[in-house]
């Protein structure tokens, strides 16, 4: 087993991968708790196969890899055994979207290192952290390219940075009544009546963690806000 994602990437491999060394720690303070075990891993994007070759060493034997690419090519990643799955088609078509539910219902780890332009990294966050198993994680690499003219175009005026500074904030939906905190947070869980809140994906976000070039967003289903004294 490979101590971290660093020693995996520099090991004998068979494809080639393109990373920025400072990503290296950032994957080992996202999934280290991981390695060696058996995961959904999902990658949009993939490119020459090398990054789902370093997933291939790091997880269990028996991950299941999926990878999203637009090139037809990328399909030879199945017979040479390092994805279970290659889906040709692009992260913002509804149909390719679908299949990948249908194939994986449960990501542990998804990284989106497909097209870059911010409209496509948001859609397919929308579209896809519901996918997401409880405690996985989404990762959205190469962030650096929303400075750059060919990635502009934003989701309906939202930039993606824009979209996640907002999700961010809403973290803090449970207080926006202030009645609840002075009541309903000071009692027990097991003991408050039931109550009716809209759907929120902020209810679901378990935190939000920008990096340099890198945003990951952990999923788990929020409870109620308790304050505890002692």
């Amino acid at each position: 087993m490979y101590r971290n994602y660093r020693e995996a990437y520099f090991s004998e491999r068979v494809f080639n991968s393109d990373k920025w060394d400072h990503y290296f720690d950032i994957y080992d303070h996202l999934l280290s708790h991981l390695y060696g075990k058996d995961i959904n891993f999902l990658e949009i994007g993939v490119q020459n196969g090398g990054s789902l070759e370093v997933a291939r060493k790091l997880f269990g034997a028996n991950t299941k890899i999926l990878g999203v690419d637009i090139d037809p090519q990328c399909r030879k990643l199945e017979a040479a055994g390092v994805a279970d799955k290659i889906i040709t088609g692009s992260q913002v078509d509804e149909q390719c979207l679908n299949e990948v539910v249908r194939f994986m219902p449960a990501i542990d780890v998804l990284i989106d290192d497909g097209s870059h332009v911010q409209s496509h990294m948001i859609l397919s966050f929308i579209n896809l952290f519901p996918a997401i198993a409880p405690n996985g994680i989404y990762i959205i690499e190469d962030t650096h390219t929303n400075y750059s003219p060919e990635h502009q175009e934003s989701f309906l005026g939202i930039g993606l940075y824009d979209y996640f500074k907002g999700l961010a904030e809403r973290l803090n939906i449970d207080f926006i009544d202030a009645d609840l905190r002075k009541t309903r947070y000071k009692i027990p869980r097991e003991q408050r009546p039931p109550r009716n809140v809209l759907p929120d994906i902020c209810r679901e976000i378990f935190s939000i963690e920008f990096f340099d070039s890198v945003i990951a967003v952990r999923k788990r289903k929020k409870l109620e806000p308790l304050r505890i004294r002692k």
